[in-house]
């Protein structure tokens, strides 16, 4: 039965035998289970098929590579095949036709083995920095690699004083953000792409756990610790065995290069001196005959061991392989560890998010650190799209059980300031559509056959959706007139136009006469959004005609429609081509600011959910600032999903909190939040009309004036641009007062 060797990106190897299928992934479920870096949740899956094994790749977010290319559909495997799924290398052992072997034991989940934490992003696979080992001649064995020879110690430290090394060795960075920058070579330096590692390189061709740098006595040396993309010393490909370095040598970790220097040797880009025999270039005849002798040694080696195995395998169970225990991590290590791990799975670069362990990891680090600003942050954020994304579920099986109304509620469950409301809003607008139909015709019916009680209950969930798209005026009586229903229309009485919301009224009123009035819920993800087509072309085409690159302007729409997180995963596929190295800081620039307007959008909202509309102002217009910056031109004119919602949220939160205040008396506090609202947007009809009253109100208060401690009461109600400040100020001037 064919077996699939696993190498993990610590070296570990494990075997797994294929009994028909294997899926493979990160997400627990899956038969074989690979938690490090690059590796979707449901990544791939190998299955047998008419004698012969297959791989085929689950539409991963970094693909699968088998012998260094990416593949498209099903591909068949040998045992000659390399397959890079993420971090882990496999390779197929035994043939699918063949019967006899056992299966290694799976490492159960919690298998340091198989577990580690999960890094911020995925590794890019790079199959071409791995063909740079081999273009110019044949393919090497692996075993061949990781078995260069490695001068004495002697010759290192020769090589070491001659380079005079006072200030001891480093790594120089030569390009990208490294480049000048040195790192110190003080015993063992990990180079990774985070924390624990000394050396970050913060690239996605960069693993999390890439290499080992050592100093040995006077010496330094080198390995590879199983990467994704392999470490390449003067074009050479790394193996997994330390190899020493001297001065000049290139080191190139994924796409990022680094040189040695000991102490102030100055630093040697690829080709631009004549490297050492031993590393690049042709070799002389006899080192030539050394090497080939080594790498048939290595293959005989190899052979035996593999037979060894084999034959300990079929004559005994095989045991798991142990490890050694890691080393402690101080405790705001672990703490940051946590936060990667919860960061991670918060994450939807890399497939769906798994809130479950998001919050567990979270918790883990308020658990050490109960203050750390960051953690509280990822909490409160995972628990609202936990519960979002549980709404969002229930809808879709509400919707395929066809079940409209049920889906409708949970839908309106969503807030705006979680990420899947943009997804919820459009499934909403699907469901109500289908929904209110049905629902306005079973009004219609029972009102017409004066069925009142079905006629209130049915009419209610048709007029809930309906009364979305309605504004106020028709559906609320204006500030001093009355609801009249029946009859005709008296001076100060008013009565709605739409003729099936009034009997709608009139039924509720029939089956009960002390019935509160009735008052539409708000429902933000049934509103309108009001961005036509023609806006978004021209939107498009200024995007268009400002930024080049494609990238950019699919990331730029995606901004203008709300959806930020969608944009700055676009703007990092850009930041991650080499080839496009000259976009790179507008990228960054790019992702920041729309960082920033997405932040700061739901910490204004978040303050608008708690009815403190006068909080969420500072943040608010902080967004639109940066908002202004990104839209350019078109920012007055064709508002974004942030600015829009922004505008609309403060001014309708702003009514109502003032409200709240005039409610109860207090209506120089009420046309205070008022003002600040109508200062805000002028484009909500009720703001509108209550700084009107707030206007008629500083008149009157400033023809009582007797006094200059009065003008107080006049300054909370007046609205700039009404004229009371010019007759306030001649007021003053009249009664001599400062």
């Amino acid at each position: 039965m064919p077996t699939l060797v696993v190498r993990h990106p610590d070296g570990t190897e494990h075997e797994h035998e294929i009994a028909g299928e294997l899926k493979i992934g990160r997400q627990q479920g899956n038969d074989l289970v690979l938690t490090e870096g690059g590796v979707s949740r449901q990544h791939a899956r190998v299955y047998v098929e008419g004698g012969a094994v297959y791989i085929e790749d689950g539409g991963s977010q970094n693909g699968t590579f088998v012998d260094g290319e990416r593949i498209e559909g099903p591909t068949a495997l040998t045992p000659a095949s390399q397959v890079l799924l993420g971090d882990y290398e496999l390779k197929l052992k035994g043939s699918a036709r063949s019967t006899s072997g056992r299966r290694a034991a799976t490492p159960p989940p919690g298998d340091p083995a198989t577990l580690a934490d999960a890094p911020v992003k995925g590794t890019r696979a790079m199959p071409s920095i791995r063909a740079k080992a081999t273009q110019n001649g044949a393919a090497k064995p692996e075993g061949a690699l990781a078995k260069r020879p490695a001068r004495s110690t002697s010759a290192g430290a020769a090589a070491a004083a001659a380079a005079g090394a006072s200030s001891g060795p480093v790594l120089k960075g030569m390009t990208g953000p490294w480049a000048g920058k040195s790192y110190p070579i003080n015993g063992t330096v990990l180079v990774g792409r985070a924390p624990p590692a000394a050396v970050v390189l913060d690239d996605d061709s960069v693993s999390r756990k890439h290499a080992e740098v050592k100093r040995e006595g006077s010496g330094v040396i080198a390995r590879d610790l199983g990467s994704a993309n392999g470490t390449l010393l003067n074009g050479e490909l790394l193996g997994e065995e330390f190899v020493d370095l001297q001065p000049g040598d290139v080191l190139q970790f994924g796409v990022v290069e680094m040189t040695y220097e000991a102490a102030d040797t100055p630093s040697r880009r690829p080709g631009a001196g004549a490297a050492p025999a031993r590393r690049g270039g042709r070799a002389a005849p006899e080192a030539d005959k050394k090497r080939k002798l080594l790498v048939v040694a290595g293959g005989v080696i190899a052979l035996l061991a593999v037979a060894a195995v084999v034959k300990t395998s079929i004559g005994a169970p095989q045991k798991a392989q142990k490890t050694g225990p890691a080393a402690p991590l101080d405790p705001a290590a672990q703490v940051q560890e946590f936060l990667s791990e919860c960061r991670s799975y918060s994450s939807n670069e890399m497939g769906a998010p798994d809130w479950d362990r998001a919050e567990k990891a979270c918790e883990q680090a308020l658990d050490m650190d109960p203050i750390n600003a960051e953690a509280n942050t990822l909490v409160r954020r995972i628990k609202l799209e936990k519960e979002a994304f549980g709404n969002f579920e229930a809808a879709k099986k509400a919707i395929e059980l066809n079940r409209e109304k049920d889906a409708l509620e949970y839908l309106r469950k969503i807030p705006k300031e979680s990420e899947y409301f943009r997804r919820a809003r459009s499934k909403a607008k699907e469901t109500a559509e289908q929904f209110v139909e049905r629902a306005k015709f079973d009004c219609n019916r029972y009102l017409n056959n004066s069925q009142w009680g079905p006629a209130v209950q049915r009419c209610q969930q048709y007029m809930e959706v309906w009364c979305q798209k309605q504004s106020k005026e028709d559906l609320e009586p204006p500030i001093g007139q009355t609801l009249r229903l029946e009859g005709g229309l008296r001076k100060n009485e008013w009565r709605p136009k739409d003729a099936m919301f009034v009997k709608f009224l009139v039924a509720r009123n029939r089956v009960d006469r002390n019935a509160q009035p009735w008052t539409c819920p708000v429902s933000d993800i049934l509103q309108e959004d009001g961005l036509g087509v023609d806006q978004a072309s021209e939107v498009r085409a200024m995007f268009a005609k400002r930024y080049a690159p494609k990238l950019v302007q699919a990331a730029m729409m995606d901004y203008w429609n709300g959806r930020g997180s969608e944009a700055m995963a676009t703007l990092q596929k850009l930041r991650s081509k080499e080839d496009q190295a000259q976009y790179h800081q507008l990228a960054d620039d790019l992702i920041r600011d729309v960082s920033n307007v997405d932040q700061l959008f739901k910490t204004g909202e978040s303050s608008i959910t708690n009815d403190d509309p006068e909080r969420a102002v500072a943040p608010f217009k902080d967004a639109l600032a940066t908002d202004k910056r990104i839209m350019a031109e078109l920012a007055e004119s064709h508002l974004s999903f942030y600015r829009k919602n922004m505008f609309q949220d403060l001014a309708a939160s702003a009514y109502l909190r003032g409200k709240h205040f005039a409610d109860r008396e207090d209506r120089r506090r009420g046309c205070r939040i008022w003002k600040m609202g109508f200062d805000f947007y002028k484009g909500n009809t009720n703001l509108n009309r209550v700084v009107a009253f707030c206007s008629t109100q500083a008149q009157n208060a400033l023809n009582n004036v007797g006094g200059c401690s009065d003008f107080q009461a006049v300054e909370d109600y007046a609205v700039p641009g009404d004229g009371i400040a010019e007759q306030m100020a001649a007021k003053k001037a009249e009664l001599k007062c400062r």
